[in-house]
């Protein structure tokens, strides 16, 4: 009885591990900022999708409703909560409607001065200050490696939320 071998020989061996190298060197970079672009898709859907809530809700209730990051750092992630007593504080009793959570691994967030800590949305849906004066600012986020296209989240005084695209670049 024969016996055949069956395997790889040494030039076939080396063909493969070459294809597969030229493969990874391509194929992985690409892959890797597909990644990062869809962690800065989601990380802006999500985020303009809890400020639409937060106004609609505060509509709909007839109660300020506030977007509220609780330490001016909104990659830490953000709690949507009607504001029952209008003191602009999460207080124990108020209703939470969303739980934003950290923003993933790369994804940097932050608000120019008037939306740095906090969106807050009246009965009527516009964004007042907790001090009464109107409240408009963008929310620029971007990828730690500066390869994504750079988004903003535009709130106007009306509470309307605008949706832009910058190049690629640091936030």
């Amino acid at each position: 009885m024969h016996h055949h071998a069956h395997g790889f020989t040494l030039p076939e061996l080396l063909t493969t591990l070459g294809i597969l190298t030229v493969l990874t060197n391509v194929v992985l970079p690409g892959t890797l900022q597909f990644i990062d672009n869809q962690r800065l898709i989601t990380a802006s859907n999500n985020l303009a999708a809890d400020l639409m809530l937060a106004r609609s809700e505060s509509i709909k209730r007839r109660q300020p409703v506030q977007v509220d990051n609780g330490d001016g750092n909104w990659q830490s992630g953000w709690q949507v909560y009607v504001d029952l007593n209008n003191n602009g504080l999460f207080d124990e009793g108020e209703p939470i409607l969303r739980q934003g959570q950290p923003l993933p691994r790369g994804v940097i967030a932050k608000g120019n001065t008037p939306v740095r800590r906090y969106v807050r949305y009246t009965p009527l849906g516009n964004t007042k200050l907790l001090g009464g004066g109107f409240q408009a600012g963008t929310l620029t986020l971007c990828h730690a490696s500066g390869n994504q296209a750079v988004r903003h989240l535009v709130i106007s005084p009306s509470g309307r939320l605008r949706r832009a695209r910058d190049q690629p670049g640091h936030c």
